[in-house]
């Protein structure tokens, strides 16, 4: 199973006027997601699924790249990818979407929720991680095959060019 990470575009700063769930995203995000799209459309990088946390700037996130990317299905949103699921639970459903015959599955989501899932994924610890924001990790796992995850690549949003 081809498994890809996104972490959201850069969304408002948080206020204490503000909750945490319903940020936004600036326009540097949005022209963040646009390029990403784009990059993706380039490289033929098609999600077969999108999931996303239920948390507004993850949809928004998502939504765009279901806009701006030909053929990108819409976003699924989903509570075991909201602010602080733990890795396990994450791993457990994309278990459930492996036996189901889920072969390239993508992601929307948070910090550090996403470095500590690839670390399990890998094997590895989160400390060693930083996923920025809106950029893409690929990893291949076989669920079959204890600790048989593999980093693909990770490519930030600024080097999309």
């Amino acid at each position: 199973m081809l498994i890809t990470f996104l972490r959201h575009a850069t969304a408002q700063e948080h206020t204490q006027a503000k909750a945490d769930a319903d940020r936004v995203l600036t326009d540097k995000g949005i022209k963040q997601v646009k390029r990403l799209a784009a990059f993706c459309e380039r490289n033929q990088l098609i999600p077969g699924n999108l999931f996303c946390s239920p948390v507004l700037r993850a949809q928004q996130t998502a939504d765009l790249l279901h806009a701006y990317l030909p053929g990108c299905p819409a976003a699924q949103s989903t509570d075991w990818l909201a602010i602080g699921a733990a890795p396990h639970q994450t791993r457990e459903q994309l278990n459930l979407l492996a036996n189901r015959g889920g072969e390239d599955i993508w992601l929307v989501g948070h910090e550090p929720d996403f470095s500590e899932c690839i670390a399990q994924l890998l094997n590895a610890s989160a400390d060693v991680l930083c996923i920025k924001k809106a950029s893409l990790t690929r990893l291949e796992v076989d669920f079959e095959s204890p600790h048989s995850a593999t980093l693909l690549w990770s490519l930030p949003c600024a080097l999309m060019r």
